[in-house]
């Protein structure tokens, strides 16, 4: 047993549950409770299940094990969950090796380093004669005490070697280490000398809340650049932070919306008025990495940039950063919805805050609180951005201008799904001038997809629901379906070319008659993994392009060695315990069988837990959504669980229809 699994044997998930203050009943075999991970204050919507050692949400679909509790709850990565619950559970690591106890003591003395001057802008901003500068740029924007307090706020003094002297000289720590840091530049000719002068300084904290670089705004207009961050170091990497994400992770958990501005100064405004989701890239251009941290939090994501021509054209940018990542194979793909999700991985809600022209969040909401809630209950789905975008300033008159336009507009629409696809094709008709069915016909019939109709206003719904359906086969046994999600993974990770694009295609076919069953299933290898070790291990594999993947197993070793030592222990057991390795051609069918069987497996397990919960209801509480959703669900598992068709021989089964 190696320690992840000792983790997950010695944890009991309703105890850790609970202790994170979710108030659990029993209700059965399971235990339900409101749902820490959305709005849900009417009834309880969160299941726990120990003897699965599992969650799972019937109205945010959250779910998994102990570890993505942790990971969501806390916005750990699965390394911080897995220590955090091993120190919980009495459980010891392995030691980590040479390197990575040489990275840990770098990390924590540049931490240190920062602390330190964070303390010493701060004292400078408050106290120093000298900082009068920075105090009256802190009053001209109307900043209160306690949010200089709050995100400790600075100013760095007009001189050459302060910072630097202080850390070194009064603080004595290494020079080496200041210049890794960041906060200082080592010149060939005149040696160390401060990065940030003359500026008010923000220290950048992680979602632990520590301190991992700075940005610094210049006074004077005449100095460049206005805004000045750190560089990139062994702890600042500006793709993967978001200013204020520590002070805001409550809020935007509580209120299941996170807002994303793009200065400094717009999100302690925001938190100094009451707007505590309020967060902003290091840069106007939202990334992926940054979109997953708001994903643990909520997956709902406004973004609130200028609306002036640039930035329009950031926030296009940042969307297109988000595609073009997925292209090259960092994270899965990505699909624009036309309620503006953006799907990576899982489904992310984007929609954009058209602000007044010429007024950033900062001046509406020190002048206008009313409206700034407008604006956010007013935000736009991210694909009515885009047509209001790609069609702005052209005369639709002009047949050059349309072809421009269904250029931009086309490869996006062709994404949506089922009516959503039909509406826009009505929108677009609308602004462009061209027909709908032509329109439709240049999608080359992609439309095809629609959603599960809503019951008729003014039917009982006794009328309208559908029959519970039978009892579904029994799961199989956890062993074994750890034993097949173990396979599946090798085979991912040995033939990398091939393997994860057919278990696309396969569980895509599988669905196509269910297309409201995949917010539930997933249509990805990385849906089918429910060890927390093997979704780390795919999720880092994945990041890798295609070229520069594993080509055989002594690849797959050497490049295990760049993983943590849990991942590294796990996925070295999993190639040693894989003797029998399939012939070439059958590896493909091997992999298939495996996502198909896991497949059929989540798909009872499921049916199962809303079977559970259905019956722990009123029947005017049950959502008409959710007997829709079990009777699909019974029909996908009959239809998964068929034989499979041959490709020589006639199927008996037409003849029956017949």
């Amino acid at each position: 047993m190696n320690a992840i699994d000792e983790v997950r044997a010695k944890t009991d998930i309703v105890e850790v549950i609970s202790a994170s203050g979710v108030n659990l009943r029993k209700t059965g075999r399971s235990f339900m409770g409101f749902c820490p991970f959305h709005p849900n204050t009417r009834t309880p919507a969160f299941a726990v299940y120990p003897d699965s050692q599992s969650f799972y949400c019937f109205g945010c679909h959250a779910s998994g094990s102990v570890f993505d509790y942790v990971m969501r709850k806390q916005g750990l990565d699965f390394k911080d969950a897995l220590e955090q619950l091993a120190a919980r559970a009495g459980v010891r690591l392995e030691p980590k090796s040479d390197q990575e106890r040489q990275e840990d003591t770098q990390r924590t003395r540049l931490l240190e380093i920062n602390a330190a001057a964070a303390k010493y802008f701060n004292y400078v901003l408050l106290s120093h004669s000298r900082g009068a500068p920075g105090r009256a740029y802190i009053e001209k924007r109307g900043i209160s005490p306690e949010m200089v307090e709050a995100f400790q706020l600075g100013y760095s003094l007009d001189d050459w070697t302060h910072l630097f002297n202080y850390l070194t000289q009064k603080k004595g720590f290494d020079p080496a280490d200041v210049i890794t840091a960041g906060l200082a530049i080592d010149h060939a000719t005149y040696g160390p000398y401060d990065r940030f002068r003359a500026r008010v300084v923000f220290p950048i904290r992680d979602a632990k809340g520590q301190i991992v670089g700075f940005g610094g705004r210049a006074l004077e207009n005449e100095v460049q650049p206005k805004y000045l961050n750190s560089p990139e170091t062994p702890l600042f990497h500006k793709s993967d932070l978001l200013y204020g994400l520590d002070l805001a992770r409550e809020a935007i958990r509580s209120e299941d919306r996170a807002v994303l501005v793009e200065g400094y100064v717009d999100v302690i405004t925001a938190h100094q008025h009451g707007f505590r989701n309020v967060v902003a890239p290091l840069g106007t251009a939202i990334t992926k990495n940054q979109v997953g941290l708001l994903k643990r939090l909520s997956h709902n994501v406004y973004m609130a940039l200028d609306a002036d021509s640039a930035g329009q054209k950031a926030t296009v940018k940042g969307l297109s950063v988000l595609r073009e990542s997925a292209e090259e194979g960092e994270g899965g793909r990505v699909v624009v919805t036309a309620q503006g999700a953006v799907r990576l991985e899982s489904d992310v809600s984007l929609r954009i805050i058209r602000m007044p022209a010429g007024r950033d969040p900062d001046e509406v909401i020190k002048s206008d609180p009313e409206l700034w809630r407008h604006l956010l209950d007013s935000a736009v789905p991210v694909m009515e951005f885009y047509i209001e975008v790609f069609t702005a300033g052209l005369e639709m008159s002009e047949p050059q201008n349309q072809r421009l336009a269904l250029e931009k507009l086309l490869p996006l629409l062709a994404e949506l799904d089922g009516v959503q696809q039909r509406i826009y094709i009505s929108r677009l008709e609308q602004v462009v001038g061209i027909r709908a069915d032509l329109i439709a016909d240049m999608l080359r019939g992609g439309i095809g997809r629609i959603e599960p109709e809503r019951r008729r206003p003014g039917v009982p719904r006794s009328e309208s629901r559908p029959p519970v359906p039978a009892p579904v086969a029994p799961s199989m046994p956890a062993n074994t379906a750890r034993n097949m999600e173990q396979h599946l993974i090798v085979l991912a990770l040995r033939y990398s070319t091939v393997v994860p694009a057919a278990i696309e295609a396969l569980l895509e076919q599988g669905l196509e008659r269910f297309p409201h069953l995949r917010g539930l299933l997933g249509g990805g290898l990385e849906d089918l993994l429910e060890d927390p070790a093997n979704q780390q291990i795919w999720a880092t594999f994945s990041t890798l392009p295609i070229t520069q993947r594993p080509a055989n197993e002594a690849e797959l070793l050497i490049w295990a060695e760049h993983l943590a030592q849990p991942l590294r222990e796990h996925i070295t057991s999993l190639l040693k315990q894989a003797q029998r390795k399939p012939q070439d051609f059958r590896y493909r069918r091997e992999a298939e069988d495996c996502a198909r069987i896991i497949r059929q497996e989540q798909a009872r397990r499921l049916h199962r837990m809303m079977l559970q919960r259905i019956a722990s209801m009123n029947a005017e509480e049950v959502e008409y959504s959710a007997e829709r959703q079990l009777t699909a669900l019974a029909q996908f598992i009959a239809d998964t669980s068929a034989p499979r068709r041959s490709t020589t021989f006639p199927d008996l089964r037409d003849s029956i229809r017949r």
